[in-house]
């Protein structure tokens, strides 16, 4: 296999662990630990297989999850997100640029206000007790699956 087979096939894998995490957060309130750290354990993979390794690189994409994950960790603390998600945003750092992860951040943003609006309308309606819980990392998995597909389909920027 070449390099540039190899490199879809693992962003062709971060697409099908991301749609595996959607799938369990919807069904089990849950990101499992073994697909974050698959997606951890095969980004320096994909560093290699796209001619990136190198300690600059390497050395960026570590510094920008570990901010992810202290940025995000704040967050937890304050019960504003699962640590699933601060688990799951860290690990999609290692795999996109720093702008690419900020415009991620963003668009998950924005999902994410869909789909809190969306099962908050979803218990109200089922007139269940106590607050909703939110999957965001439903959010999180569909900006990580656009960012993977944006190359594809935008041959413009």
């Amino acid at each position: 296999m070449d390099m540039q087979n190899l490199t879809y096939a693992l962003l062709g894998g971060l697409a099908i662990a991301l749609m595996f995490t959607i799938y369990s957060d919807i069904r089990h309130r849950k990101i499992y630990n073994f697909v974050t750290l698959a997606i951890v354990l095969a980004a320096p993979v994909y560093w290699y297989a796209s001619g990136q390794l190198g300690w600059q690189f390497a050395g960026m994409q570590i510094a920008t999850a570990i901010v992810t994950f202290g940025i995000f960790s704040i967050f937890f603390a304050l019960n504003w997100m699962k640590g699933g998600d601060v688990k799951l945003f860290s690990a999609l750092a290692l795999w996109f640029s720093l702008t690419k992860f900020i415009t991620l951040v963003l668009v998950a943003s924005v999902l994410g206000l869909f789909v809190t609006i969306f099962f908050a309308v979803s218990h109200k309606m089922r007139k269940r007790k106590g607050p909703a819980l939110i999957p965001y990392g439903i959010a999180i998995s569909l900006a990580g699956i656009w960012a993977v597909s944006e190359p594809f389909f935008n041959h413009f920027g």
